[in-house]
């Protein structure tokens, strides 16, 4: 049976009753079994009944302490830890315990199969909510519990769900006539090994309703997964959803947590900026810094579940590389000022549907491929550094810059038509076209500097510090975090690939351009690798491997064996060539000496880094030959200072043209095949 989810208020429970919420459907029992500290065996499972929900509790008599007739005592939570008995649940002969406040029931003992049992029923208004309990051996005056934490939890109304894959899924859905009105069975998790709590929160995009379900970490734990599982959601395309973590130590203490926030998934590929509602605010456990809780929050999106992109048909155009040229752009700078004036719209300015409208301009430079700068959801500098600002910035010295906040979710900004949904749907129609017009398409990504730095103003653009900074940040979360993705840890290295995998697929891309590579060769203790592990995968991971990926260094240094051999790339990563830039502006812009040599080198295909050279105990991914056209021949890192502020116009614009024009030349005679 399937009906419709409604959605309800948000007041706290009381001994009344508890509070309202979205009713959700039970599609089948969910069964399970704890273990307690002296090693008795409680059974449990919830039955979906036409009124609610009956939870039945078993206890084999044999692994219960000799002499004891054990009582159960519990209460219902949803999101607030104090346990209510609300009167409807309550079985006959049970007791109100005045020193603990909780509820004491008598189990029933069945001789005949040497079972003690107890059956609750819980309204379907009340659900979901979870029946917190221990066993009270009322003989030895002691309970009888966990081994961790302070009770088990039964979850009534949801299910303890599963910890694989990551992020949201759409487990199954009902028939239905119109999409929107089909039951959703939704599984989410999310990663955080330290949280000692975790509640997911969710809504509607509209900012209407609230509903958040704290996770029991014995059910709703699997290693460091939390898990949960919904069902009976109806109009999936407009919810919302974040997580609320907790753990030892507050923000203002220097602590890694701070509840008083939502949690962006950073699993879920699609976000919106939603004004939460107070209900969010209210069932928070601390209250957030003051000034700090104005402006919308950035939280996950489902759309993605049931949503479905019109390819068209068109195809990638795969174009070989000793003939592909690639041209880098900023949607934003290249769909504004004065050269966008003539072609592009005021409605495309500064978004995806912009670019589109250059088209021509991108295919007369000769490009077979365009290079996007930064596409995934980010926050920019909109605050004076050390001061509050809106919830989707960070504060950063210098001009405004953009770091990653999701690796999987299209930034929100550079959407036409101002509604933040439509973000995916129109990167989606701008590689669609590119494609159509024989450009591939590129992706610029920054594996490196996040968001997370020191939190963001005010701790509201958690994602990857407010789950779990110690594991996926360098130096660990907190106020001071630096914002370094730790790609060493196994989880971030998944992630990454994960997103990898997600692009090519679901986006269509044709590559990647790692930019600050060198933060993919470190360990998590930041030791340099020889044979990076998260490198080793990509290279050798069957979506990925047949994609143009290009390792774009920053610092060299950083790199194995001091960057003598480049980046690693098992033969199959593409590689940013600094040395070309560095040695033809040397020669040709400072005049420096004794650089023909070098010259020549980069000319003829720069062997020194793409031929083979087994010598010298190199590993294989250093060792390995590659064909000169897996360097990239350019004259600046990836959408650094213009050609002619390269090449110093400030001071000598006559010198700088001629400059410019031999240096492209080289870039055009270089050897690539």
């Amino acid at each position: 049976m399937l009906r419709r989810t409604v959605f309800g208020g948000s007041r706290r429970a009381t001994g009344a009753g508890c509070e309202q919420g979205l009713p959700l459907v039970l599609p089948a029992a969910e069964k399970y079994r704890f273990i307690t500290s002296k090693r008795v065996s409680v059974y449990s499972a919830v039955q979906r009944s036409d009124n609610g929900y009956k939870v039945l509790f078993s206890i084999p008599g044999e692994s219960l302490p000799a002499g004891v007739a054990p009582k159960l005592h519990w209460g219902l939570y949803r999101n607030n830890p104090t346990w209510v008995h609300p009167q409807d649940v309550i079985p006959p002969d049970s007791w109100r315990d005045e020193a603990t406040g909780a509820m004491r029931s008598h189990l029933h003992y069945n001789q005949q199969q040497d079972v003690w049992a107890l059956e609750m029923h819980v309204p379907r208004n009340m659900a979901p909510v979870n029946l917190g309990f221990v066993l009270w051996y009322p003989e030895l005056s002691s309970f009888d519990g966990a081994r961790s934490g302070r009770h088990f939890a039964v979850p009534v109304g949801h299910a303890a769900g599963k910890p694989q894959p990551l992020g949201p899924t759409l487990v199954s859905a009902s028939q239905a006539a119109r999409p929107q009105d089909a039951a959703c069975t939704l599984n989410f998790a999310v990663f955080s090994r330290h949280a000692s709590e975790m509640s997911l929160c969710l809504m509607r995009a509209d900012g209407s309703g609230y509903l958040e379900v704290s996770l029991d970490p014995i059910t709703n734990k699997s290693g460091d997964v939390w898990h949960v599982q919904l069902s009976g959601l109806k109009d999936v395309a407009s919810l919302v959803y974040g997580w609320r973590a907790n753990g030892a130590g507050t923000w203002a203490e220097g602590g890694r947590y701070h509840p008083a926030y939502i949690m962006l998934d950073p699993y879920c590929p699609r976000a919106l900026p939603i004004p939460l509602p107070q209900a969010a605010y209210d069932t928070a456990p601390l209250l957030p810094p003051e000034g700090s809780v104005q402006g919308p929050c950035l939280l996950g999106s489902l759309s993605h579940l049931v949503d479905c992109f019109d390819w068209q048909g068109v195809r990638a155009p795969q174009v070989p590389l000793e003939e592909t040229v690639i041209v880098e752009l900023d949607v934003a700078g290249f769909t504004t000022g004065l050269d966008a004036e003539q072609s592009v719209p005021p409605e495309h300015r500064n978004t995806y549907l912009g670019v589109l409208d250059r088209l021509d301009d991108i295919k007369a430079t000769g490009a077979t491929a365009v290079l996007l700068a930064n596409v995934f959801l980010s926050s920019t500098k909109t605050a004076a550094p050390g001061g509050n600002g809106s919830s989707s910035s960070v504060t950063v010295d210098g001009p405004e810059v953009r770091r990653p906040l999701s690796y999987f979710a299209p930034d929100t900004r550079f959407v036409a038509g101002g509604n933040a949904g439509d973000a995916a749907d129109q990167l989606k129609q701008l590689i669609r076209e590119l494609h159509r017009a024989g450009l591939e398409v590129l992706l610029e990504t920054d594996f490196c500097l996040t968001s997370e730095a020191g939190g963001g103003i005010g701790g509201r653009l958690q994602s990857y510090a407010g789950l779990d900074g110690d594991m996926y940040l360098r130096g660990g979360g907190g106020p001071d975090a630096t914002g370094v993705l730790n790609t060493g840890q196994p989880v971030v290295k998944q992630l990454l690939l994960d997103a990898l995998r997600w692009w090519v697929v679901e986006y269509q891309v044709d590559g990647f351009c790692f930019v600050n590579a060198e933060n993919l060769t470190q360990d998590p203790l930041n030791a340099v690798q020889d044979s990076p592990a998260i490198v080793e995968e990509i290279a050798a991971d069957p979506v990925l491997a047949s994609r143009k990926l290009i390792a774009a260094s920053a610092n060299d240094s950083l790199l194995p064996r001091n960057g003598e051999r480049g980046f690693p790339h098992y033969g199959v990563l593409l590689e940013w060539n600094n040395r070309f830039g560095n040695d033809i502006l040397r020669l040709l812009r400072d005049n420096a000496g004794g650089m023909l040599s070098a010259f020549a080198t980069r000319m003829t295909g720069s062997q020194d880094l793409f031929a083979a050279r087994w010598d010298g105990g190199l590993p294989g991914g250093l060792a390995a030959g590659r064909r000169p056209a897996f360097g990239i021949n350019a004259l600046e890192p990836p959408l650094a200072a213009s050609l002619l502020a390269l090449v110093g116009a400030a001071e000598d614009i006559e010198k700088a043209e001629v400059v410019a024009k031999s240096a492209l030349l080289a870039v055009l005679v270089a050897q690539v095949r």
